[in-house]
């Protein structure tokens, strides 16, 4: 399957797994696996395989998959690439939806018997929740310290690229390369240093981005190119799939007794372990497996995955428990009903709009792909 046979539609199999991504989400603040009676293979380590963190893991590669391909593209296409243009496109998909929600958090918290945490809501709307600090941690606000690693993230990324580009992907490939290096190191000191204690390190930007980055890597290396059926032959075999899964699932059967290693190092393992079944759906599109993943349901659900993410966050809080007499949020089966009825009259009558707007911002030459991530 070579990208220039998808001028203008999306590559199949994408939205299933944004669905089952933010399923992993929506599962997790229910409490489902915390439901577990006690400690052991569930709770401990197939939890921690099925977690919301995994389904965020995933919305970070395949955003930096996607983008970059499309940057790739459009450098090939009309021989430069228009930040402006991107940068628009960002905003209409990311910031009518996350205002409506802040300002609806906001409205929730002045109607409410508590104090309102007006410091907490300004790292919230100024895209900065990644680098809240834990004492002024707010539940309600938690899920959008993902939006503001991957904003963050785009605010550097093109201005790389289109530097870079020209002079050949391996530079950029290097460079990315010693970029999750680095954040793996840095993540790494900063619990030594016992900074985990004060803040949430694995959010910041430089950390939790790696994850981006190697989407990012994912693109450059299967892209076109004048190698480009050779990457085919390697990336689109079953064992390149068996790999990413046993990859993937790494901590069923990594048991150190390291936390590092258990729940950091495994962690990027399983990003690679993605990466390679995205890679491996991205050449196979007309395997049983794509097929299962496009059927009606989930291909729904991953289109309208940005607004379950951001409407769970307000309705179902980051968690099941509720104190003494909250007003917000209500009870998580409540919670639940009301998604399920919100996210898609989110999506129809709120989003979409503005959607169609970023068709206004891509260059007539430019290949234009379905890009409807969680964007997070």
């Amino acid at each position: 399957m070579n990208l220039n046979t998808f001028p203008h539609q999306k590559i199949a199999g994408f939205d299933g797994i944004r669905a089952l991504a933010v399923v992993f989400v929506v599962l997790q603040h229910l409490g489902v696996w915390a439901q577990a009676d006690q400690p052991g293979f569930v709770r401990d380590k197939l939890s921690l395989l099925l977690s919301g963190g995994t389904g965020v893991q995933a919305f970070f590669i395949l955003s930096g998959f996607l983008i970059t391909i499309l940057l790739i593209k459009e450098r090939q296409t009309t021989g430069t690439v228009s930040i402006v243009n991107f940068m628009i496109r960002r905003s209409l998909r990311i910031f009518p939806l996350y205002l409506l929600f802040c300002i609806v958090a906001t409205l929730s918290f002045l109607f409410s018997n508590k104090n309102i945490p007006w410091q907490s809501l300004s790292y919230a709307y100024f895209y900065a929740y990644n680098f809240v600090s834990v004492q002024n941690y707010v539940a309600l606000l938690g899920h959008t310290w993902s939006l503001a690693v991957e904003e963050h993230f785009y605010l550097v990324w093109p201005f790389v690229f289109a530097m870079s580009f020209a002079h050949g992907r391996l530079r950029l490939i290097i460079g990315s390369i010693v970029f999750i290096v680095s954040s793996i190191a840095l993540h790494f000191f900063l619990v030594h240093l016992l900074i985990s204690e004060q803040y949430f390190v694995a959010r910041w930007s430089f950390i939790a981005g790696s994850s981006i980055a190697l989407g990012c890597i994912g693109a450059l290396l299967v892209a076109d190119g004048a190698d480009w059926k050779f990457k085919s032959r390697i990336f689109s075999t079953r064992t390149s799939l068996a790999l990413g899964v046993v990859l993937f699932a790494n901590s069923l059967y990594i048991s150190t007794g390291s936390w590092f290693i258990e729940n950091v190092v495994t962690a990027h393992i399983r990003s690679i372990g993605l990466l390679l079944i995205i890679l491996w759906i991205y050449f196979n599109q007309r395997s049983l497996l794509v097929r299962t993943l496009e059927i009606r349901p989930l291909s729904y659900l991953g289109k309208i995955s940005y607004g379950i993410y951001m409407w769970q966050g307000f309705l179902l809080s980051t968690g099941p428990k509720r104190l003494p007499n909250e007003l917000w949020p209500p009870p998580p089966h409540v919670g639940l009903f009301m998604l399920i009825i919100i996210a898609p009259l989110s999506y129809r009558y709120f989003e979409q709009p503005f959607l169609k707007l970023k068709d206004h911002f891509i260059r007539p030459t430019a290949i234009k792909l379905s890009t409807t991530s969680i964007d997070i």
